[in-house]
This record gives C-alpha cells, sequence and structure tokens, in this order.
C-alpha cells in the first residue's frame, strides 16, 4: 500500500534521527511564515460565542489521544448537567455542510471520529467544512450549553475558553521541526499558552504533572458489543492486529504487553477500509480498535473482535476543567 509505505518513511524523517529532516527547514520557515500571518489576522477579529468553548487539540500531527479525552470530557460534562456539543470537521468523511452526526451515517459520511464520539456518548456531534458556523449551529438548534472541539487548536476565529494540549507519551514533539520537516504544526512553545497540557500514556514532568493513562482490558465481539471478553483470555493466542490510527504501534505495543501474539496489520491513520483489508484466509481472530470498527459495520464480519481503550485521567482534572470553564 502506497499511502502505508510514505507514512512510514515520514515517520522516520519526524521521529527518527534524519539528517533529511533539516535539509526542510526553508520550507518549515515558510510554514511558520504563512502560519505566523494567518494566526495574526484571525486573532484580531475573534468571535466570542456566548457559551464556554473548550478546545482539545495537538502541536503535532498524528494521534495524540484527543477522542478518548473528548470521550472522557463528555462523559464526565454531562453528570453534572451541561448540554455538551461536539464540534467537529469530520476529516476524511465527505460532509461539507453542516450536519449532525447520527448512528445512520457511515464513516464515509462524517468521518470515523466523530461517529465514534457519538457512537460512544450520543452526544449532540456535528461536522462541517467551517468550525464557526459548526459551533454557532450547536448552539442555535440544539441548546447547547458547552462546546467541546475536537482539535481546532490552530483555528484562531474564535476565542479559546479552555485550551487542552494532547501530547503523545512516547514520540513526544518528535525532531521539534515544524512541517513539513517535522511533525510539529506550532512551535514547541505553545504549549505554554495552554490551560492544560496532558500527556498520553505516561506523566512527562518536563511537559506537565497531568497525564492520560491508556489500558485495554477487554475486547467484545463488533457484531455484538454485550458479548465482552477480559482480554487476558486472549494470552498467547496468534491474532491479526489492524490499526488505521496515528500511532498504530501504541496499539500493537499494548496487546504484546498482555501476552497476545499478533499479525500487525498497518494502515495510515484516518484510511478507509475495505472488506479485503480485515477479511484473512487463515480464520484467525482479528482485534482491531473501536476507531476502525466504525468503518466496517456493514461488512457482516465474523471472529472480528473490537478493542475499547479505558482511560484514566487524575482525579482532580474535570474539576479543574470545570473551574477553568466557570472563570
Amino acid at each position: 500500500m502506497a499511502s502505508q509505505a510514505l507514512q512510514q518513511r515520514v515517520n522516520a524523517l519526524w521521529y527518527g534521527n534524519n539528517k533529511l529532516a533539516y535539509l526542510l527547514a526553508p520550507l518549515s520557515c515558510l510554514f511558520a511564515a504563512v502560519s505566523s500571518i494567518r494566526k495574526h489576522k484571525q486573532t484580531s477579529q475573534q468571535i466570542q460565542f456566548n457559551v464556554p468553548i473548550i478546545i482539545v487539540g495537538n502541536v503535532t500531527v498524528g494521534g495524540t489521544g484527543k477522542t478518548p479525552m473528548v470521550v472522557a470530557l463528555i462523559e464526565a460534562l454531562k453528570k453534572l448537567d451541561y448540554k455538551v456539543g461536539v464540534a467537529s470537521r469530520g476529516y476524511q468523511g465527505n460532509a461539507t455542510q453542516v450536519t449532525l452526526v447520527s448512528k445512520q451515517h457511515s464513516s464515509t459520511d462524517v468521518g470515523d471520529e466523530p461517529l465514534l464520539i457519538h457512537h460512544k456518548t450520543q452526544a449532540h456531534v456535528m461536522v462541517g467544512s467551517d468550525r464557526v458556523e459548526v459551533i454557532q449551529t450547536l448552539i442555535n438548534d440544539h441548546q447547547c450549553d458547552l462546546i467541546i472541539c475536537d482539535d481546532g487548536l490552530q483555528d484562531y476565529r474564535f476565542k479559546h475558553d479552555v485550551e487542552i494540549i494532547m501530547v503523545d507519551g512516547e514520540r513526544v514533539f518528535g525532531n521539534q521541526l515544524l512541517l513539513p520537516a517535522g511533525p510539529l504544526r506550532e512551535p514547541v512553545e505553545r504549549i505554554q499558552h495552554a490551560d492544560f497540557v496532558v500527556p498520553t500514556g505516561k506523566t512527562i514532568p518536563a511537559i506537565s504533572s497531568d497525564s492520560m493513562k491508556l489500558d485495554i482490558q477487554h475486547v467484545y465481539d463488533i457484531n455484538d458489543k454485550s458479548n465482552m471478553q477480559p482480554l487476558s483470555q486472549w494470552q498467547g493466542q496468534s491474532v491479526h492486529a489492524l490499526a488505521a490510527i496515528g500511532n498504530p504501534q501504541r496499539f500493537f505495543n499494548a496487546l504484546k504487553a498482555k501476552g497476545v501474539n499478533i499479525i500487525e496489520h498497518e494502515y495510515p491513520d484516518h484510511a478507509s477500509l475495505k472488506h479485503t483489508d480485515v477479511v484473512f484466509s487463515d480464520q484467525l481472530p482479528v482485534l482491531m480498535t473501536e476507531k476502525d470498527a466504525v468503518k466496517c459495520q456493514s461488512y457482516n464480519l465474523t471472529n472480528t473482535w473490537v478493542v475499547p481503550l479505558e482511560t484514566e485521567l487524575p482525579e482532580d482534572f474535570i474539576r479543574r476543567v470545570v473551574e477553568r470553564v466557570n472563570m
């Protein structure tokens, strides 16, 4: 798969000791200049919405745990009687007009992450090419009193009331260079201006005292979520492990740590998965992430199991976020 090979080369450039990255430094300078001009223009005429806006974003390209954080925030804030709306661009989905995500949609319609968030939380999740329009529609048409932006840290057209920057606890900031020489969308110093910086997987004291722990303990049948089994029952078994996420190796390593013998199938983040990508001739079980499972609901798969992420945040994290919201 050409796109997979390209992704591997990019990762080697950004996260390895690759001197080629420094040859691209002039392009990074150009990227920085354009980004700075765009940011200045947007911040000079910022919109202030009449409900709090929480940004869950990152300064790097790729998976840093934004979706698990959004899900955890929704569940916690719903218990505090907030009517939460989620705004997303619906990356890789076909929807350009403002669209309220429903269970009738496919990932091709609205993107895999918005669909997963809706499936897990039943929150009002809305996608569209214009994030400002999406937010305003959630407020006007659905009376949401708090909006979580899934991504959007670099969208400065509106005021960010609370910023949560997610950081990959393993890869961190890579070679610390801006695109295209490195994975950074903004300089590392940008994290100093966020309300919260949350590494995924482990605490990194030099960055933050917070962290979001991720664990896998169970699997469930892709066709029957009530058919759940402890992952420990799969110890020593050989399975196909499939991931089309920002950092597939994190998923593979987590399965290996639980003693599962895996045959790795890595695809680019958000890749559309065909039936032939997830069915194998040897009849071994297939394990996949929840983000990938929402793309495969129509395939009538058998012996295919979904591995949900279990998140753990510091006990007082939500309290501190709510305090910041109410400031």
